[in-house]
């Protein structure tokens, strides 16, 4: 039945990813990772299975070196790549498999990044048929985030942290001000994650190409950042959303 939902083009692919994941659900491992010898022996069984190089004496489990790395239990991953195919929504598959919403996205985005790698082709398709439109509670995340920001960015005379003032003035285009009375500067970001995060006109854009699925060098590209720089910025937005109680959008965001 899901072959019928995938392009003939497109089972090719489809079979060897999900020959790749029945490996991995299998904890089925042919080689070391780190020097692709196959000598190794089974170091621990439980809670799943442990094993080490005898040439390079690194230890791995299946998932070492893949986006699904510490993603217990395996068989979660086909369970979620199908359904979501079957036009299953996020919630649903949670509530099927008794889990968090955000355990559940973080294995999808953990299947999109995999075939980002190794099967361009059904990648394309998976992300342009299942991830182009955000679940409701994604959305509603998203417009929280986009409102708070707008917001901060906007604020012209916030409340003195050191004297409770409010005849406070803006400094530049951050959220620095500087108050009146006691002459103090503060800033409504001390003591979070987007603290010293430039370009705060660049913001909300690039929450934005967050939330399409882009990659770190696509959003580079998009608004002529370094590649470090996307990285740093990925990671305080990934907290700051996390503290704004908006925890799976965060994790929708988090990797590419």
């Amino acid at each position: 039945m899901i072959y019928e939902l995938v392009p003939n083009e497109l089972h090719d692919e489809f079979k060897a990813f999900h020959h790749d994941l029945e490996k991995i659900t299998s904890q089925h491992v042919q080689s070391c990772p780190f020097c692709k010898k196959t000598e190794f022996y089974i170091i621990r069984s439980k809670p799943n299975k442990t094993y080490r190089c005898k040439d390079c004496d690194k230890y791995f489990t299946v998932s070492t070196n893949t986006p699904f790395n510490r993603l217990m239990p395996y068989n979660w991953l086909e369970f979620i790549f199908t359904n979501r195919i079957n036009k299953m929504g996020y919630k649903e598959i949670a509530d099927n498999l008794e889990t968090s919403l955000e355990k559940v996205i973080r294995r999808d985005r953990a299947i999109i990044n995999y075939l980002q790698n190794y099967y361009p082709s059904l990648h394309n398709w998976y992300t342009h048929q299942k991830q182009t439109k955000l679940m409701p509670s994604l959305a509603k995340q998203y417009n929280t985030i986009k409102a708070k920001v707008t917001a901060l960015l906007n604020e012209q005379n916030p409340t003195c942290k050191h004297c409770g003032s409010k005849e406070t003035t803006k400094i530049g285009s951050r959220t620095c001000y500087r108050c009146k009375r006691c002459r103090h500067s503060f800033s409504l970001l001390s003591n979070t994650s987007l603290n010293r995060i430039p370009k705060p006109e660049l913001w909300l854009q690039f929450i934005e190409l967050l939330v399409s699925g882009a990659s770190n060098s696509q959003i580079g590209k998009a608004l002529n950042l370094h590649n470090d720089t996307v990285r740093k910025w990925r990671s305080a937005w990934y907290y700051m959303m996390k503290d704004w109680q908006c925890e799976a959008l965060a994790v929708w965001c988090k990797n590419k």
